[in-house]
């Protein structure tokens, strides 16, 4: 998630692939806790029987 928002800080990522799983771990690391704000739209999303897999393009 750390790496994530970097990336996501300086602008190098356009695309963000996300695979949602229902599955409870406990407390874990938000992914956009500390990441700039950026507008996102989403471009696509499967949803299969163990996860939702969503795609996000970043808006310019």
């Amino acid at each position: 998630a750390d790496l994530i928002g970097q990336a996501t800080d300086e602008g190098l990522l356009d695309e963000l692939r996300l695979h949602l799983a229902p599955l409870l771990l406990g407390a874990g690391t938000r992914l956009f806790a500390h990441a700039r704000p950026r507008q996102w739209e989403p471009v696509e999303t499967h949803f299969s029987p163990l996860a939702t897999h969503l795609t996000y393009r970043a808006i310019t």
